[in-house]
């Protein structure tokens, strides 16, 4: 990213920052709402041309330009399709579905994990060291954030993430989705069939 007078050439931003992020930041810098009040009027359903919904982006232009050291984000929720499948809380990102391993993991059914995995992501950016797949022998040998030692901070992490998914489904309540959520089988066809009955489907 390139932005004249305020981040010079080599910069780099290591915190937190998600592509959802651009909305609120480039309003504020546009003239537009600045810090989280986009999204209040969003919810409000007050902002002209946008549905009364939720923003899920928050602005960090303070962060861009220095302003300030810290992200505006610390937490980040990852679907798999329709499925809650992970929470990052700053360094820390705890799984409950994941991709099988290998290319054909993604055609493949999910893997729910009995217990929560947790990893230090930026101790293994590359999320090496998680999952049924293990490709760092020191995951196995008990690394700082590995599987092995990773069940011993379930028990301070496991109720963080937990309650952090509560809040983000909850907001469905007042926030529901705007669509469906795309299948890529035949669950919509069945739905559909199942919807319609005993009605023939030619009524």
């Amino acid at each position: 990213m390139r932005w004249p007078g305020h981040i010079k050439p080599g910069t780099v931003k290591d915190q937190l920052f998600a592509a959802l992020d651009w909305l609120p930041t480039l309003v504020d810098i546009a003239g537009g709402p600045k810090g989280d009040e986009l999204k209040k009027e969003i919810e409000a359903g007050k902002y002209p041309g946008i549905v009364k919904t939720t923003l899920d982006g928050f602005d960090q232009r303070d962060y861009l330009e220095g302003k300030s050291d810290k992200s505006a984000r610390d937490v980040f929720f990852y679907y798999s399709g329709a499925t809650p499948s992970a929470v990052r809380y700053k360094n820390w990102k705890m799984y409950y579905n994941m991709a099988q391993p290998g290319a054909d993991g993604w055609i493949l059914p999910l893997i729910p994990f009995h217990f929560t995995l947790v990893q230090n992501i930026k101790r293994d950016p590359f999320e090496q060291s998680v999952g049924t797949f293990q490709q760092s022998a020191m995951s196995i040998g008990g690394s700082l954030g590995g599987p092995l030692t990773a069940y011993q901070y379930d028990w301070n992490m496991l109720p963080i993430g937990q309650q952090l998914w509560l809040k983000e489904l909850l907001s469905y309540e007042e926030f529901p989705p705007m669509q469906a959520p795309e299948t890529w089988n035949l669950d919509q066809v069945l739905q559909q069939v199942k919807a319609a009955g005993d009605k023939h489907p030619s009524d």
